[in-house]
């Protein structure tokens, strides 16, 4: 059984349904980060015209960590935690340009626990740690970043 079926049989046995709508959700956000507007687009392709419905089903997925909710450059996005090796719902690194969006996910465990074990946090237990690192590059483009092989998030996202 892999975990996202793992994650729906728990649900189930707690006697919580995994709608049509909610597994739609999961799919659409699998490998993006997207907004709401986005998440409710796709769902329209899919004959989903509820944005009210949208919108409970994602708090949904949130309360059961099945999804994350990350500020990047200023707007809400949703994450796909379940199938992700990269990442859980309270431990991960996002890292984006603020000049074409572009979003990756890192997990490095050295940085969570150098902050997990900085004396700042003495007698405090830190139960979620998310970071979003925003930049941009040194040489960018506006309009040949997303295409360039020097795109410093996506030769990043190539060495992971």
């Amino acid at each position: 059984m892999d975990k996202r079926e793992k994650v729906f049989s728990e649900l189930r046995q707690q006697n919580i349904r995994i709608t049509r709508q909610r597994r739609a959700i999961i799919d659409v956000l699998e490998g993006k980060h997207l907004t709401i507007q986005e998440v409710y687009i796709e769902l329209k392709k899919r004959g989903f015209n509820n944005l009210g419905t949208v919108y409970n089903n994602i708090d949904f997925l949130l309360e059961h960590k099945i999804v994350a909710q990350i500020f990047i450059n200023g707007k809400k996005h949703y994450d796909l935690t379940i199938d992700e090796k990269s990442h859980s719902a309270d431990s991960h690194i996002h890292v984006t340009c603020k000049v074409n969006n572009n979003i990756i996910e890192i997990n490095d465990s050295k940085i969570f626990e150098q902050i997990r074990h900085n004396p700042i946090f003495k007698n405090f237990t830190i139960t979620k740690l998310q970071l979003v690192v925003e930049g941009v590059c040194e040489h960018y483009g506006k309009d040949t970043c997303r295409k360039d092989d020097t795109c410093f998030i996506n030769a990043l996202d190539r060495t992971r």
